[in-house]
């Protein structure tokens, strides 16, 4: 059989071809859903809840207009920010002023309220035309969590 011909057999089958099994540029790599400590949403409370996306490429990714997302609907769209090739940006769910240290880049929600349910939630990376690009599932249970 040719490599057309297997192609697309798998397609017809539903099967998940090279293309569809790729990494996407930019991932979920970490989620700490549920804030070490008593949630009293004090800024340093929320802060302990991110999410950590990781650029998976050769090269810087920018994602001015990319949004994160929750189940609940709640967004957060990306101001110009250039992840650097094989590094994370760290997104919080408080309020702060975005830096960049050994860990990486942090980037803040600037939300007064906790975004991430702790008894399970999804987070939605989507790109400026709105394709999801990757996703994080939970449940309640061990936290930080790996995507």
């Amino acid at each position: 059989m040719t490599a057309l011909a297997v192609t697309t057999a798998a397609a017809v089958l539903g099967l998940a071809g090279p293309a569809d099994a790729a990494t996407p540029v930019v991932s979920f790599t970490r989620a700490q859903f549920d804030s070490p400590g008593t949630d009293n949403r004090t800024n340093a409370s929320l802060n302990a809840e991110w999410v950590r996306l990781t650029n998976n490429t050769t090269k810087a990714i920018q994602l001015k207009g990319w949004t994160v997302r929750d189940v609940s609907n709640h967004v957060y769209t990306f101001p110009a920010a250039t992840v650097p090739a094989k590094r994370s940006i760290y997104l919080h769910t408080g309020k702060g002023k975005a830096y960049t240290d050994s860990t990486g880049g942090h980037l803040f929600w600037g939300s007064g309220n906790y975004i991430w349910n702790n008894t399970g939630d999804t987070a939605y990376l989507r790109n400026t035309a709105a394709k999801t690009i990757d996703t994080c599932t939970w449940k309640s249970g061990t936290k930080p969590v790996n995507c």
